[in-house]
């Protein structure tokens, strides 16, 4: 049974996957996010980089649409997401790893911008921008998951925030911020 935190922080993950805002997530959400990254890190079409990040999000697409669209229909509704989120991940021992932790990986090379395996506040702005968290959200959950104080983030500190965010009902797991502001009020 999902605590109203977990349902909280799923809800705000599929907001941010629906990219056009219909209430499902498709295909064409994962292009767009695919052109926001993009643009968000100047990679030019046609480099590398580029290439990388459209087949990235279309192989995460396709992982994700196989396992929760059981009707073929294209499309991924909240109640699916959500369902399917709560069954293969928060309950099923070691859903993190076999499901978050590749797509996190994935995700993190392509934001290492600089190649030096770690993450700045700038590189993780520009990554949670291109989702559609705020600039100031990014740079005070940064501050959050920077648990070492060292002033950057690694794969790591990046790995224990998205399973505290996916699967911690603790209220005060730092990961909880990872995407921005919650529905639910967290304490201090």
């Amino acid at each position: 049974m999902l605590t109203e935190l977990q349902a909280a922080k799923l809800d705000r993950r599929f907001e941010l996957l629906d990219a056009d805002g219909d209430g499902f997530i498709t295909a064409a959400d994962y292009d767009q996010t695919a052109v926001a990254v993009c643009v968000a890190f100047e990679y030019l079409e046609g480099s590398p980089q580029h290439e990388r990040v459209h087949v990235t999000f279309l192989t995460m697409w396709d992982k994700l649409s196989r396992k929760m669209d059981g009707r073929h229909s294209g499309r991924i509704s909240r109640d699916q997401f959500i369902s399917s989120c709560t069954d293969s991940i928060i309950q099923r021992e070691g859903g993190y790893d076999r499901n978050i932790r590749p797509v996190v990986d994935a995700v993190f090379d392509i934001i290492d911008a600089d190649g030096n395996g770690v993450l700045d506040v700038d590189e993780l702005a520009t990554w949670f921008n291109a989702y559609g968290v705020c600039v100031d959200d990014a740079q005070r959950a940064f501050t959050e998951l920077d648990r070492n104080g060292d002033g950057v983030l690694s794969r790591g500190e990046i790995h224990q925030a998205v399973e505290e965010y996916y699967t911690s009902d603790d209220p005060k797991a730092r990961g909880n911020k990872i995407y921005g502001p919650l529905t639910v009020a967290l304490p201090k």
